[in-house]
């Protein structure tokens, strides 16, 4: 039987097989820690399951969004990835939506500009979600949409939810026949945004705490709910995130405003002191400076890393 691992919970793999029922199954022991052959091709069965990916040699653990094949009471096959995150850990994802409070937790843009360079390197796609915009002032409300216009120039979809009130239809419409996984700060509002979008569904969700200005971790582990014919996944919020698997010479290609501008030097890094760099004459000009600022962090990050 095939099917979709949609939780795991204690060694437990919840997996909604193809005639819609679900099982709790154990994996294989030789499946928690496998490796895949990079020259190996996979010709995956049945039409929603068929693909040929390269996959790479490395260690892999099945994750939630993993296809994969049930034999009684055990999966004994996870099939290749599309993609995959590490933080949140999940697999074959189509969209990521993004929330972030507006207030309490305080905005991050550096944590924004971290998952949106995480998800860009995986293929996936990112809809920015500002909550909680109905604790904000009018003026307050006014230069957080005049400093979020940048992002939407740069192509995201941006949207602001005020948790007093419906969420926007075209939010919702967005979900319809995907996987989109639910990402983003601790506290900002995730599980209350499922509960509203899903009618009658109920997440757990906490208070902020006052004393340390972040939210309280209520999502321990990574699930996915159906939902408009596809799936809608809750994830644990982070009020930390690190660079997944990128490399110091590709980081620049997931700042999107930075490819706009023909660098004359083939392997710039764009750093402060790169001389005659078109993306570093161009940082308060055309692009961002807190972008850019983000932007160097990370690749400072990145270098400390690979030392």
């Amino acid at each position: 039987m095939n099917g979709r691992i949609i939780s795991i919970n204690s060694g437990f793999y919840e997996v909604l097989l193809e005639d819609n029922s679900t099982v709790n199954v154990r994996c294989a022991g030789r499946l928690r820690n496998y490796r895949v052959d990079k020259s190996s091709d996979f010709q995956i069965r049945k039409n929603r399951y068929a693909s040929k990916i390269e996959t790479s040699n490395v260690k892999l653990s099945p994750k939630v969004g993993d296809y994969c094949e049930v034999d009684t009471d055990l999966i004994t096959r996870i099939y290749p990835r599309k993609n995959s995150l590490i933080r949140p850990d999940v697999a074959n994802i189509d969209q990521v939506l993004l929330v972030f409070a507006a207030k309490e937790p305080a905005f991050s843009y550096l944590l924004l500009d971290l998952f949106l360079v995480n998800i860009l390197k995986q293929n996936i796609e990112p809809v920015i979600v500002i909550s909680k915009i109905d604790k904000l002032t009018s003026e307050e409300l006014f230069n957080l949409q005049s400093e979020m216009k940048y992002y939407e120039e740069l192509g995201y979809k941006v949207f602001y939810v005020n948790s007093k009130k419906d969420y926007p239809q075209d939010l919702v419409n967005l979900l319809s026949v995907k996987t989109t996984i639910v990402a983003g700060q601790t506290g900002a509002g995730k599980s209350t945004l499922i509960n509203a979008i899903i009618p009658g569904f109920t997440l757990k969700t906490a208070e902020i705490s006052k004393a340390l200005g972040r939210g309280k971790h209520t999502t321990r582990i990574a699930s996915l709910y159906h939902f408009k014919n596809g799936f809608l996944g809750d994830t644990p919020g982070f009020s930390k995130l690190d660079l997944q698997d990128i490399k110091k010479d590709e980081l620049k290609d997931y700042f999107v405003e930075f490819t706009k501008f023909k660098c004359k030097f083939k392997d710039c890094l764009h750093e402060e002191t790169s001389k005659g760099c078109k993306v570093r004459e161009e940082v308060g000009q055309q692009i961002k400076n807190s972008r850019y600022l983000n932007y160097l962090k990370m690749l400072e990050a990145i270098k400390k890393e690979n030392k």
